[in-house]
């Protein structure tokens, strides 16, 4: 977001300089001279009030000088950070490919960020980041390449360089744009002409069969339930019970942790409304300020009883934004049964304090900043371990990344960590929404769907960068990450051509690629995809009909809960790559594989499995899989989850609500499937492959995913 103001910012002010066509750019990017900011770079006045600008000698082997951006504590995201720009012209970038390069650093908690942005007219026409990899203040080479459409409309390019962060400083050298000739179209898969073959591609998987790297954690398969409108109808209110056919659902999808009260309803729930008799229990607004109210039938108990009759846990969060430490401590004493209250249906270990509340607007209207957040952190755990000392607490946090910003306090985690680490047991991010699209106009259905599918490396990056963060600011504790809300999602504006696409068999395999981040991260202890079930269009369990219905990511979720075993392995692949493009939320990557894999064994190592996701929209992959520590195996099956293209789904409708009009949703592809959704569009194929030696050879069908099971395993 602060990436796409600057570049508004930067158009508006820049536009009637129309700079003749360079032999090289940008100007300056060597930064020579001494005058700040330097000659050819523009800086904006306001922006100029967040920082200091210095230029230094540049070190051995890099030519020029150094751009230095030191931010100050105004340096909070805004339109404006701190930061440098220059527009490129339209003649220089037009239909041409640029290789975009330079060397990044940075120190103190700063961030450096070069950006490249095409501008079209109305819009933008796609971009490229670079952010610096090291953080000890040494600068290291970095570029990337980015395709510029030969079209009229294509007005110019705006370079920036940004410090982000409050702290520290942000180092930018040897800057350079080089302008190539145009390259050629890259096949579109999905895009074949009816009846053309796609030639397979190749793949070899190798898999370690003799370690486990660590048990995946059980709590990673999680989701969320929603306290509004009878739990979105998991409560059925005309036969006062659980609806029957959710909980089978949710049973048969190994669903092992259930979120409650879920979402932005967290921070203006009190508890106390859902308990007692349901015929007496109160009615309030959703959220403050909200027209629509509920009365709160579906309460603690019953989210209980849910999770104990799908075999699950519970997991609260309690209300940090308008509640108190002793309503969540007396949360507790309640759900432990004290004080001669009904007895419980099983006690709550996970305790999540507040949901995000470091959102600008956040829609509970408790948006706070890091230090009272901290403060709170530290009041409620105290609170609540008074009364059992033995719960686990989370607190809320998010490292933003490129495109997706959404902590409006970029020094959140180090705050929280520094000042509440001591009282935690996990931190609870929301990082791992995608492809998020929410102007959709003009965008192609596969480069949306390319870039769903390649955003799980990005979550990896993420990842590791905010364990790094723990060890920093929390030093010598044991702090895990979970992810208690993530999921497919593109739109929240009914109007969006994609606003119904988080149920197809695209979506699906961003589900299992996701998975596959969480169980190999050291640190993530437990995951809610958000969210269980509803009638519009973020249920997993959705309406097909007068009946409930799971969608493809519900099917590809029980793949991994229910087949992959509990031990992970090591595995490496080789295949082709692709180069997505930067959309909505979502940055740029530019080498993603088209098969993901997830290994995992037994306790004993007597039986392995190995998923298989081909991200490909159009050709199968030929893939051979070795057992590196076994000599074969005496049953091997196949399971694959496949449909006839990506946005292939069971069928499952939105509901439709008198005044609103959904959005005529894309077909993605020439072949797409979208409108022709029903039950049997999305297949669960099985195959023996009977016993076999070290190697495997299977054909990952299009845009699929296959899981592998290897029983009695043989050792050389």
């Amino acid at each position: 977001m602060i990436r796409r103001l600057l570049i508004l910012l930067l158009f508006g002010l820049l536009a009637g300089a129309r700079p003749a066509v360079a032999q090289s750019m940008p100007e300056n990017g060597g930064f020579a001279g001494d005058a700040a900011p330097p000659a050819g770079w523009f800086l904006d006045d306001e922006a100029a009030a967040k920082g200091r600008l210095r230029l230094l000698p540049a070190p051995s082997g890099v030519p020029g000088q150094v751009l230095e951006l030191s931010p100050n504590a105004r340096n909070t995201p805004s339109a404006k950070p701190l930061g440098v720009g220059q527009l490129l012209p339209a003649a220089a970038v037009r239909g041409r490919t640029l290789r975009v390069s330079a060397a990044l650093g940075a120190s103190g908690g700063a961030s450096a960020v070069l950006g490249l942005a095409i501008l079209r007219r109305g819009g933008e026409a796609g971009s490229v980041t670079l952010r610096n990899v090291t953080a000890d203040g040494t600068l290291q080479a970095q570029s990337d390449t980015l395709d510029v459409p030969d079209d009229s409309a294509i007005e110019g390019a705006v370079l920036f360089l940004v410090a982000e962060g409050t702290a520290g400083a942000a180092l930018f050298a040897n800057v350079a744009v080089a302008a190539g000739a145009a390259a050629p179209p890259a096949p579109r898969g999905a895009a074949t002409a009816p009846g053309a073959a796609v030639a397979d591609i190749a793949a070899r998987v190798r898999v370690d069969t003799t370690t486990i790297r660590r048990s995946i954690p059980r709590d990673l398969f999680g989701t969320n339930i929603e306290v509004i409108r009878d739990a979105n109808g998991l409560w059925d209110a005309r036969r006062n019970r659980l609806d029957p056919d959710v909980v089978a659902m949710a049973r048969d999808m190994g669903i092992t942790l259930v979120r409650f009260p879920g979402g932005v309803w967290s921070d203006a729930y009190d508890w106390r409304n859902g308990i007692g008799p349901q015929s007496a229990r109160a009615t309030t607004p959703t959220h403050p300020g909200a027209e629509e109210r509920f009365r709160h039938v579906f309460g603690t108990d019953e989210a209980l009883a849910f999770a104990q009759e799908i075999g699950g846990s519970l997991l609260i969060t309690v209300n940090a934004g308008h509640g108190t430490p002793e309503l969540a401590a007396d949360w507790v004493r309640y759900v432990n049964g004290e004080g001669g209250r009904a007895p419980r249906n099983g006690r709550v270990t996970w305790w999540e304090i507040g949901n995000e509340l470091y959102m600008a607007g956040d829609a509970s209207g408790g948006s706070t900043t890091p230090d009272r957040y901290a403060d709170r952190v530290v009041q409620f755990a105290r609170a609540m371990r008074a009364v059992d000392p033995n719960i686990r607490i989370a607190a809320i946090g998010l490292r933003n990344f490129g495109r997706y910003r959404f902590n409006a306090h970029d020094n959140w985690n180090e705050v929280v960590l520094r000042r509440a680490g001591s009282e935690i047991d996990l931190l609870a991010v929301h990082n791992a929404y995608s492809p998020l699209v929410p102007d959709a106009r003009g965008a192609d259905p596969l480069d949306v769907y390319a870039a769903m599918w390649a955003f799980p490396q990005l979550i990896a990056r993420n990842l590791a960068d905010t364990r790094a963060e723990i060890a920093r600011f929390a030093p010598g504790r044991r702090i895990g990450i979970g992810i208690t809300e993530w999921g497919p999602l593109f739109a929240i504006d009914p109007a969006s051509p994609f606003i119904d696409h988080v149920k197809t068999l695209g979506s699906a395999l961003f589900v299992a690629s996701a998975l596959r981040v969480f169980a190999e991260d050291p640190s993530v202890e437990l995951a809610n995809f958000f969210k269980l079930n509803e009638s519009l269009f973020m249920g997993w369990i959705g309406r097909r009909g007068n009946q409930w219905a799971m969608t493809a990511p519900a099917m590809a979720f029980r793949m991994v809960a229910r087949g992959m075993e509990s031990g992970l392995l090591a595995a490496s692949t080789e295949v082709a790559t692709y180069a997505s493009r930067a959309l909505g939320f979502v940055d740029r990557v530019t080498a993603a594989p088209y098969l993901d894999v997830l290994a995992s064994a037994s306790p004993e190592r007597d039986v392995a499995t190995v998923l298989l996701i081909n991200r490909h929209p159009a050709a199968a992959i030929a893939t051979r899989v070795t057992l590196g520590g076994a000599a074969g195996a005496a049953l091997v099956t196949a399971e694959t989850l496949t449909g006839d293209a990506p946005d292939a789904n069971t069928g499952t409708d939105v509901l439709r609500i008198p005044g609103l009009r959904w959005g005529d949703q894309a077909r993605v592809g020439s072949r797409g499937r979208f409108q022709q959704g029903a039950e049997g569009e999305i297949r669960l194929e099985r195959q023996s492959l009977g016993p076999a030696g070290a190697d495997t050879a299977i054909r990952v069908p299009p845009h699929s995913i296959t899981l592998l099971r290897f029983e009695g395993l043989r050792r050389p």
